[in-house]
């Protein structure tokens, strides 16, 4: 049985260098896992296998989790190149002999992870078992690989935010409730004793007893100006209600300002 040894070398890392043992119809995931091993990679995401020339320019890729890629193909029928969608080759489903055409073939070896390295391998020599079994297996051992930091990406920040104020619900009457509002009828004479209460607090008890404020001649002018308030055909002529006003310690109670201001506060001669 023969066996292909492969030297591992990497161009970042000069020092570092592997030889591997492995049978022609043994499978790209066995490659890869020996790989994996004598170079203590882990946490592997995504790793590939390339078929180069010479050069090392990359040609056919076998893959370990499947890849669709757009890629551009001549179509015979159309005589034009088109794209279509291309799956990768998986390493599990692909034997190394099927794809080893050259005694010196070259590859490329990718590996993705939470740090990531690239590999240069080469087919130095193809030999017989010797009837040994133990197939994959790593044969030199030179250099280890310094480890790259691992490339962490942190959520942005968010700033805490005060919760926003709960806005009160909207509250609906009770469009039964308001209905029983619709048979209600104004009372003229409550109307009017309210009037009377309020002629009263603005002007004293004589305005009360006389006919509503609205019925009354309205009071005019300005306060800055000199006023008149028609009472019983006479015109009666009132103090400035700015300058009428004196210091509210010249009063002894509370009642006095107000009868001072309705022009009850002073004794008048009868005409």
């Amino acid at each position: 049985m023969l066996v292909y040894r492969f030297k591992i070398t990497s161009e970042e890392h000069e020092e570092f260098l592997r030889e591997v043992l492995i049978q022609p119809n043994q499978k790209f995931s066995d490659f890869h896992m020996c790989l994996l091993e004598s170079a203590e990679l882990f946490s592997c995401i995504q790793a590939s296998f390339f078929l180069t020339d010479k050069k090392y320019k990359k040609d056919k890729e076998i893959t370990l989790n499947p890849v669709k890629k757009q890629v551009k193909r001549y179509d015979p029928d159309l005589d034009e190149m088109v794209m279509v969608t291309q799956t990768s080759r998986l390493m599990k489903d692909s034997k190394l002999k099927d794809f080893i055409v050259d005694p010196h073939q070259r590859l490329i070896y990718e590996f993705q992870g939470k740090a990531n390295y690239t590999f240069l391998i080469e087919l130095i020599k193809i030999a017989d078992s010797n009837g040994e079994n133990f197939f994959p297996r790593c044969v030199k051992f030179i250099g280890d690989l310094p480890k790259k930091p691992e490339i962490i990406i942190e959520p942005p920040v968010q700033e805490d935010k005060a919760p926003e104020a709960m806005k009160p619900a909207l509250v609906l009457p009770d469009l039964a409730a308001l209905s029983k509002l619709d048979g209600i009828e104004e009372d003229e004479s409550e109307i009017a004793r309210i009037e009377g209460n309020l002629a009263s607090f603005l002007f004293g008890d004589k305005l009360a007893h006389e006919e509503p404020f609205h019925d009354r001649t309205a009071v005019t002018g300005d306060l800055d100006e000199e006023t008149y308030i028609e009472s019983d055909g006479d015109s009666e002529e009132v103090e400035d209600f700015d300058e009428g006003m004196e210091h509210i310690e010249d009063f002894d109670n509370i009642n006095q300002i107000g009868m001072k201001n309705a022009g009850f506060g002073d004794d008048s001669e009868d005409e």
